[in-house]
């Protein structure tokens, strides 16, 4: 699986959640609608270890070996995810707390911190005793390592969580004057004069803490998850066949997947629940929403991640638990639909959740392919058709999602501006803007990530990139930038970039600081745009475009820099507010304000459409249909695919005569795709 060689689908499955008498049916019936793999075991310790000490595997030995005999691959999961109550009574220490301190008691999951030296103890046990177990065991195809970590909560509390934080900060920062500095403490007072009186955010008068503190937190919190992962790769590791791969499921929040997979993982996977587009109980959608479709904007984030990737939980059936996420059923022609999605953008491996929704528990609700009754229905028949189609793809295996267009992104600014209000919510809304602006243009695009040591592709795979509001900067991110810029690249910057540095202080230089010599000109002033203000907007040419949320007022400072807009309105109507700058061969456009779809879109217009759109001259298509394009890099074929996200039929016009590998038909001329429809395109050479 994930060779490279063929396309699968898969399911998760929990066998402790039915009478061992449906097993084999089970996996029978799975077999006959085309499912070969399925994942088991994220939450069942006390089925391994009933009580301390005693472990127990008849269990597992016994539905393993259903599995071998119904000729049904496995991933197997370590039960991190759940320590049972046994422990958790007996060893409260590793229980997270909330920021006040409280414990966060037994019964439901993710109840652990994974800092408690107790807690790593257990979970090295039991990790070492499943592996040498299990690992030789002909159905067993890999590892999932816990389950979804950070996912119900990234912030950590516990005594042990403190500790573990200073002692990170010794490491780090080795004396408390050079962490004093680096913190700011001087500021009210806070200034630390024994390392006991460091901890991690407490309770404070308006909840607010020091803010370096804060961005230093969140990246102690990422190290304690890499390790706590790593902590159970390296114990597989010991005992894995060869051709077993470690992976764990996400992406959740305050931790750097990058490092992750590069140091702990062969590849990651993602839970992918495109109907949480829906899933929020009273809220309406925007006119602009792209609903279901803004799925593909984390599995965008996915594949920057792993350019080798998998679904270890895809959509089947409406999802929700009995406290929350109401969410509707997938209409038919959905689950289809979400599928091809995730392939579209380089999964070759889909598992559904689940396979049939469980009678009791908190997500009774969350429904599988098949509901309570354990009759077939209208999802179960939409999945066989999918099946099919998979067949007909399997020369799609293995190749790779294609763009000349990078959205820059990078873990310091992210969680910086998790507190930071004065740039996280711009960062959200220009990246937010930008996607929409690229999926209409049908500009594929990727996430790439940067740091001082790099970027997580070559820059010079990309004709352009946007960084939108890169708050941190440091001098190797910039001298990354500036290479780009000299050798050919476009880069688009949008306000408050540059004027944090590493440990989120504000040098005293110009904004944007580092990138002044990029951009060439420098922030003459600045501002919010308040609640009494106009709706902001710049003229650009002969078009009124939107400068929403923040201005910066920019001032040209280098001769190459070149004003190609001004604002309009306020006190500084007139004033510039989009430059262009050359650098070397390439080109760095300063844009003071937020991105807004709109102005994103204004953007894309300065650019070679013809060099970042890959079906121009071939496909047109409506804005409501999705492109990706995924290429062999051995023989250069490119496939298309082609998605329609809505209730509507919708019109695509191929101008080249081209085969389509689901229908097996020869397309030339007008073609109508219907409600949630499909068409993988075989790109004409």
């Amino acid at each position: 699986m994930l060779n490279g060689n063929t396309i699968e689908l898969g399911v998760c499955y929990y066998p402790e959640h039915w009478d061992t008498s449906f097993w084999k049916e089970d996996m029978l019936r799975m077999k006959s609608y085309g499912i070969g793999v399925i994942r088991v075991a994220e939450f069942a310790w006390n089925l391994f270890e009933p009580e301390e000490g005693r472990f127990d595997d008849s269990f597992w030995d016994r539905f393993l070996n259903v599995a071998k005999d119904c000729g049904i691959q496995v991933i197997f999961c370590t039960p991190t995810a759940t320590p049972p109550a046994w422990l958790t009574e007996k060893y409260p220490e590793v229980l997270n707390c909330d920021i006040y301190g409280h414990p966060v008691y037994h019964g439901m999951r993710k109840h652990h911190n994974m800092t408690s030296p107790v807690y790593l103890d257990f979970v090295k046990k039991i990790v070492e005793h499943i592996a040498a177990h299990y690992s030789a065991h002909p159905a067993i195809i890999g590892w999932q390592i816990d389950n979804e970590v950070n996912c119900e909560t990234n912030s950590y509390h516990a005594p042990s969580d403190h500790e573990a934080f200073r002692k990170y900060l010794k490491e780090k920062y080795g004396t408390l004057e050079n962490l004093n500095r680096a913190m700011g403490t001087t500021f009210w007072n806070q200034t630390y004069t024994d390392w006991e009186q460091v901890h991690l955010s407490r309770y404070t008068l308006a909840n607010s803490n020091n803010p370096h503190m804060m961005l230093e937190e969140k990246r102690f919190i990422s190290e304690a998850a890499i390790n706590y992962i790593g902590i159970q790769a390296d114990i597989i590791r010991k005992y894995r066949r060869s051709e077993q791969f470690i992976t764990t499921n996400g992406l959740f929040g305050v931790l750097d997947n990058h490092k992750l997979v590069k140091e702990k993982l062969d590849f990651i996977t993602y839970d992918s629940y495109p109907n949480f587009a829906f899933a929020m109980e009273g809220s309406k959608l925007s006119p602009r929403s792209l609903r279901d479709r803004e799925t593909s904007f984390n599995l965008a984030k996915t594949r920057s991640v792993s350019n080798r990737f998998g679904i270890m939980e895809q959509q089947s059936g409406p999802g929700g638990w009995n406290t929350r996420l109401l969410q509707p059923a997938p209409k038919p022609g959905q689950l289809r639909l979400w599928t091809f999605q995730s392939i579209a953008h380089g999964a070759d491996f889909v598992s559904y959740f689940r396979w049939r929704t469980c009678t009791f528990g908190t997500e009774m609700y969350w429904h599988g392919l098949l509901n309570y009754d354990n009759f077939p229905n209208r999802r179960t028949e939409e999945l066989l058709r999918v099946s099919e189609d998979i067949q007909k793809i399997q020369r799609i295996a293995g190749t790779k999602h294609t763009t000349k267009f990078a959205i820059l992104c990078d873990y310091d600014n992210e969680w910086d501006g998790m507190e930071d209000k004065w740039h996280g919510p711009l960062n959200r809304e220009s990246t937010d803007g930008w996607f929409k602006a690229l999926q209409r243009a049908h500009i594929p695009f990727e996430f790439v990530n940067i740091n001082d040591e790099g970027t997580s592709q070559p820059l010079g795979n990309f004709t352009a990139a946007v960084y939108p509001h890169p708050t941190i900067m440091t001098p190797a991110r910039a001298e990354i930038l500036r290479a780009y810029a000299e050798n050919g690249g476009t880069l688009f910057f949008g306000c408050r970039s540059g004027y944090k540095d590493i440990d989120g202080q504000c040098p005293m230089m110009p904004m944007p600081g580092l990138l002044a010599p990029l951009t060439g000109c420098t922030v003459e002033d600045f501002t919010f745009i308040g609640p009494a203000d106009e709706k902001e907007y710049m003229t650009l040419g002969e078009k009124k475009i939107p400068a929403p949320t923040f201005n910066d007022i920019l001032r040209p400072d280098f001769e190459s820099c070149e004003v190609l807009a001004t604002y309009d309105g306020n006190y500084y109507n007139g004033k510039p507010a989009l430059t262009k700058n050359t650098v070397g061969k390439g080109t760095v456009y300063a844009c003071g304000s937020v991105f807004a779809e709109e102005t994103a879109a204004a953007l894309l217009e300065l650019l070679p459409k013809a060099e970042l759109c890959p079906v121009t001259g071939w496909l047109e298509l409506p804005e409501e249909i999705e492109l990706t394009v995924r290429t062999n890099e051995k023989n250069g074929r490119s496939y298309a695919f082609l998605l329609n996200y809505t209730a509507q039929p919708q019109t695509v016009t191929v101008q080249k005569p081209t085969k389509e590998l689901l229908t097996r038909e020869t397309l030339d001329g007008t073609y109508t795709m219907e409600p949630y429809g499909v068409l993988v395109l075989d790109k004409p050479q």
